[in-house]
């Protein structure tokens, strides 16, 4: 039996070997075992044994196929939509895109090649392969998920409409392919594949993961772009008075905001969750330590105008964006505020030069008086209003800020 194994094994089992030749090998081999069984040897189980090795590796190889394959479609894919799936027969699908999923080349590329897989696997198909049959379709699901975080990652040129395209991909793996996957594979075992079912549970994180680098990479740009906490300076000696306003550089970041609200229109993502992401990166890197003190460890300096301005900034901010504001954001924030408070009274205790700070109905009023002026329309915020020069914040909306307990050193953004 061993002798001819070997043979049968060097004819039939090779790397490029389609499913449908050996399962046709496998089958004229075991007719000729039920001829010797019928005259008593039954060698049937020991073929079954002898070929598993060889099967599983074929699995394996057609696997391994597939990643390239696919590696290649998500290389070269353009990143825009190139179809669109009606979800008219799929209510589960319906509910996360609307009427339609729109997906991009590799995603397509990827429901053909599980397809393809389903089909050839259907030949050989018993039992004893479900482990390895599930292995390799994991492996491949997951290699595309992988490598679409790794695209949003790396991809500094790409459009939003591209990263956007992404994201809603990301939630098409998970919720359109995974699941045609398992009722395609639940025909062909002739039983419910549990594991690639339970699959589109325990991935269904993955997307939300994807739209937190969105959110991280593009306030770093946001930030470095209009208001950059990071170089900033907030060392002037001006006079505080009621004619000061919140910074250009934070209407731009305000701008920016409103630009990534009106690129998240049409695509059936979670629009509010990813702008308020966006503004709790804006605020995580606010708060790094890092940011607090130069190279030499000495710590940053605010002056008097400078602290305020830093405030009056951050509470412009938060009233504009109102209920995008979450609670650790708004904790953040005055955090942000507190330290810089304390900073700058620490580097005046000794000279007793610190001057008193203006409370928050000073800010308040600064603030109303800006929106007013630039034509916010507060606090309908984003219902109808745009800015003079008919950029819009559109999409953002307002609310009553947060505020937390106040102490003696508290920011002024708290009551």
């Amino acid at each position: 039996m061993a002798e001819y194994a070997v043979i049968f094994r060097r004819h039939v089992f090779h790397e490029m070997q389609k499913f449908q030749v050996i399962a046709t090998c496998l089958s004229h081999t075991l007719a000729e075992v039920d001829i010797l069984g019928h005259a008593g040897l039954d060698l049937k189980f020991m073929l079954d044994q002898e070929f598993f090795p060889d099967l599983t590796n074929c699995i394996r190889s057609y696997e391994t196929r597939c990643l390239a394959l696919l590696t290649k479609a998500v290389a070269d894919d353009p990143l825009v939509v190139a179809s669109k799936i009606s979800t008219a027969a799929n209510e589960s699908a319906a509910r996360i895109f609307g009427a339609q999923i729109p997906i991009i080349a590799s995603v397509s590329k990827l429901d053909e090649v599980l397809t393809d897989f389903g089909n050839e696997l259907r030949h050989i198909v018993r039992d004893s392969l479900y482990g390895q049959v599930v292995a390799s379709v994991l492996a491949i699901i997951e290699g595309v998920l992988k490598q679409f975080l790794a695209v949003l990652r790396k991809t500094h040129s790409a459009s939003y409409a591209q990263e956007l395209a992404l994201l809603v991909s990301t939630q098409a793996v998970v919720s359109w392919v995974i699941p045609r996957s398992a009722t395609h594979l639940d025909r062909i075992f002739g039983r419910t594949v549990s594991d690639i079912h339970n699959l589109e549970q325990r991935l269904e994180a993955f997307p939300g993961s994807l739209q937190d680098v969105f959110c991280q990479k593009h306030a770093v740009a946001i930030a470095k772009s209009s208001f950059d906490f990071v170089t900033a300076d907030f060392t002037q000696e001006n006079a505080v008075t009621d004619a000061m306003k919140p910074s250009s550089q934070m209407e731009q970041l305000l701008l920016a905001i409103g630009r990534v609200a009106r690129e998240l229109d049409g695509w059936p993502l979670p629009k509010r969750n990813i702008l308020s992401g966006l503004i709790d990166c804006l605020f995580v890197q606010m708060i790094d330590p890092r940011n607090w003190e130069s190279t030499a460890g000495d710590k940053r300096q605010f002056s008097h105008y400078g602290v305020h301005c830093l405030v009056l900034d951050i509470h412009f901010l938060l009233r504009v964006c109102g209920s995008l504001v979450s609670k650790s954001t708004n904790n953040m924030a005055n955090r942000v505020c507190e330290k810089a408070l304390r900073l700058y009274f620490a580097a005046n205790a000794n000279s007793g030069g610190a001057k008193e700070m203006m409370n928050k109905s000073w800010y308040d009023a600064r603030v109303l008086d800006t929106m007013q002026k630039l034509g916010f329309a507060f606090p309908d915020f984003g219902k109808g209003f745009e800015h003079r020069s008919q950029q819009s914040f559109e999409g953002l909306s307002a609310g009553s800020v947060p505020s937390s307990k106040r102490n003696t050193m508290s920011s002024p953004l708290s009551e």
